[in-house]
């Protein structure tokens, strides 16, 4: 009997060795890929929803209609049920002023300040990542390295030694004073258009765009702009366009007040 009772003993011992070996396993190994993976997903599905949000502005600034339009944000994802995992937060906000359009022109500089929608994922096993909506173009940060996922209202012509220019500008204004929300829920990007202001400029000696984002402005109006009519120059917190030797640069310039509100609520007339 006695020794009965120390096998079973024994078995005991063992097997809950093997069940804790077992969630370790799962613990230490699966749940940081199956958190990973979750949280790969909802910065797709949050990259498609800025998609949308662009689209809203894009589709209010042309229309030049005073409707409301609400897109949702999924803030964050939650943790687990039953084991031991870290929930991923997210931000998201109206920067105003967070980047700054100059122009020279006619010996006269031209300043138009203008507001960022932005979203920061404060991620627990994906690497973190932000998506900003910035003069109607969607940019995603990630770490060191930064791209742009939507291009903004931007064309350009060579006729002869004239390169002419055309930029449609959104400035993004928060509105009743909800400009922020945090968490890991889902909330809702209220848009609405309010005004819009157009301006040309001609004989352009120099064109700044200073951003958070300096690189990925270099990078596409370096590939969208012919080099032999400008030279596109990048420094630490601005981005630099002026002409080249034997060119002139015309600008025609469109900017829209879109009021941004986030979370409940709802956006009259402004």
């Amino acid at each position: 009997m006695r020794s009965y009772a120390v096998v079973g003993v024994v078995e005991a011992i063992l097997l809950i060795g093997l069940f804790a070996i077992v969630l370790s396993t799962v613990q230490l190994v699966y749940v940081p890929q199956l958190m990973e993976s979750r949280e790969a997903s909802h910065m797709d599905q949050v990259a498609n929803q800025f998609a949308q949000l662009k689209f809203a502005v894009d589709l209010q600034a042309t229309g030049d209609t005073n409707v409301s339009i609400s897109v949702p944000i999924v803030l964050g994802s939650r943790e687990l049920p039953y084991l031991i995992t870290a929930r991923a937060l997210g931000t998201l906000s109206v920067v105003e002023n967070a980047c700054t359009l100059t122009v020279n022109a006619s010996s006269q500089e031209y300043v138009y300040r203008l507001g960022d929608i932005v979203y920061f994922a404060d991620n627990a096993y994906y690497v973190k990542q932000s998506y900003v909506l910035e003069c109607g173009a969607v940019l995603l940060r990630q770490g060191d390295s930064e791209t742009m996922l939507a291009a903004p209202s931007f064309s350009s012509q060579l006729i002869g030694s004239t390169l002419d220019l055309s930029f449609h500008l959104m400035n993004i204004t928060g509105y009743a004073g909800r400009t922020a929300a945090s968490g890991c829920t889902t909330t809702y990007v209220r848009t609405n258009y309010s005004s819009s202001s157009s301006f040309s400029f001609t004989d352009v000696s120099r064109i700044t765009i200073a951003t958070l984002y300096p690189d990925v402005w270099f990078n596409y109006f370096n590939a969208s702009l012919d080099s032999e009519a400008v030279d596109v120059t990048k420094f630490d917190q601005f981005v630099e366009i002026s002409p080249c030797s034997g060119y002139t640069i015309d600008l025609s310039l469109n900017v829209v007040r879109i009021c941004v509100q986030i979370g409940l609520g709802w956006i009259g007339a402004t």
